[in-house]
């Protein structure tokens, strides 16, 4: 769990520094690392940050050279930057909640669970070397001063928590539209299926649908091989939701100077076609050069086109911080469709700066993906979640997968070990920041959750697992 923790937040680190800036906390900027899943929106970030930050609570309290210690402490303002720089309410609430729990449960398996020595005197039963003393002062007063910098060094937080009260509303109403698509007394028990969510919300909920959508497609010709494509489609209805979703592609090799786009495009109505090349990590992009062109049904069915691009150059990288370059394509009309072909992205270098720009190897290379617009992916509440998709059959074994793992750890045979206390914050931050965001939707985190929670049940003294022996 340290492990992870810190390629995770060293990601972050790069992150702000290539993009936003470490210090710059006023850009609307939320910090996504390493979680793909998030292509679409979503919590992974969230959800890992509360899972694995009790465990450097371990690590500082494990360390017995200062060498040791330091290097916790460094991680521990590492993940405290991580979770700030989420920008994320239900993190900062599903941060502090379970580590608070976590020093009653450290103070309860230090007086051995005796109740009376519980609320007496802390020093003389906790008494720690003198350097441990001064520097974990020092660590307390450096994290307070990384939230005060984020606080005050702009106005994103400020914002975010300002508008508190509006985001619950239409949280509520979020969910209201996933309650609805549970329709009759099937549904309720089994659930619509898993992974069914955003199919049902985008195809059954008022101005739910999809910002847009990519299908691979081939078609035979006589002669010679199969022609390959791909169709892109815009948002159905709303006009509003038009570049919200693009097929896109990392690029490497890219100049400061400005790029063509060479492809091949087939429409049956008119389609507004976006093209761009940005700074752009996954969610937010930085200077982009981009095309924009309206295109009609042609005298020949596919026509091949050339567009500039145009912008301002890139900017490049810093050596400890590079910044990723992605080409995006989209449709941005209401009702657009077109299919693509042989597409390349034209710059400088000689070699070909797209991957399996002519589709003949299906979707390799290429990776949909949205921006501003998530709502129908995500149900933004773990219950619910589990509810919508598993009924309440399966809403009802989590909890009691949930409440078991947590009683073992807490109230029964595992509360002695010296992790479960640190399991036991880990599992409740999980179930805290399900309140307010989905979680099962992402394969790695739930994955963990879930091996998390079957850890904790199988976790028993080291005299019991000897005792358990055949």
């Amino acid at each position: 769990m340290v492990a992870g923790l810190t390629v995770v937040t060293l990601a972050v680190l790069w992150e702000r520094a290539a993009f936003p800036g470490l210090l710059d906390f006023s850009r609307h900027y939320r910090t996504v690392a390493l979680f793909w899943e998030m292509h679409v929106g979503g919590a992974a970030i969230d959800a890992y940050l509360v899972l694995a930050t009790p465990f450097v609570v371990w690590a500082l309290i494990s360390a017995r050279r200062p060498l040791i210690w330091a290097a916790a402490a460094a991680l521990a303002l590492l993940t405290g930057y991580a979770c700030l720089t989420t920008f994320s309410r239900g993190v900062y609430l599903a941060v502090a909640g379970p580590l608070l729990l976590l020093g009653v449960l450290l103070r309860a398996q230090m007086t051995g669970f005796n109740a009376r020595t519980f609320w007496g005197p802390l020093w003389p039963h906790y008494r720690t070397e003198g350097w441990r003393t001064k520097a974990s002062l020092i660590l307390m007063l450096a994290l307070a001063a990384e939230v005060a910098a984020v606080r005050g060094g702009g106005s994103f937080m400020m914002e975010r928590l300002s508008n508190t009260e509006q985001d619950l509303r239409s949280r509520l109403d979020h969910w209201q539209h996933g309650l609805d698509l549970l329709d009759g007394p099937t549904d309720w028990l089994l659930g619509k299926g898993l992974g069914r969510l955003p199919a049902n919300y985008a195809a059954k909920v008022f101005q739910g649908e999809f910002s847009g959508g990519v299908t691979w497609r081939d078609e035979p010709v006589p002669g010679r091989a199969a022609n390959t494509f791909l169709t892109v489609r815009g948002p159905a209805t709303l006009e509003k939701l038009g570049g919200e979703y693009a097929l896109t592609q990392r690029v490497t090799n890219v100049s400061k100077g400005l790029h063509r786009v060479s492809l091949d495009i087939r429409v049956h109505k008119q389609a507004d076609i976006y093209l761009a090349l940005c700074e752009r990590h996954l969610l937010y992009d930085g200077n982009c050069q981009e095309a924009f062109i309206s295109v009609l049904p042609g005298e020949t069915e596919w026509q091949h086109m050339v567009l500039p691009l145009s912008g301002v150059p890139l900017t490049g990288s810093l050596w400890y911080a590079p910044r990723l370059s992605m080409f995006s394509l989209s449709v941005v009309n209401r009702g657009g469709v077109a299919d693509f072909g042989n597409v390349r992205l034209i710059g400088p270098y000689p070699q070909p700066s797209l991957e399996n720009g002519n589709f003949s190897r299906g979707m390799a290379h290429w990776f949909p993906a949205a921006q501003s617009y998530f709502l129908p992916w995500h149900i933004d509440n773990l219950f619910l979640e589990v509810l919508i998709e598993r009924g309440s059959l399966g809403l009802l074994l989590l909890i009691a997968l949930m409440a078991h793992a947590l009683w073992h750890l807490i109230f029964g045979r595992a509360r002695t070990l010296a992790l479960s206390v640190y399991l036991a914050a880990s599992l409740c931050a999980a179930l805290l920041v399900g309140l307010v965001s989905s979680v099962m939707d992402m394969p790695r985190v739930a994955f963990l959750v879930y091996f998390l929670a079957l850890f904790s049940i199988q976790a028993v003294p080291a005299a019991e697992r000897h005792l358990q022996r055949p």
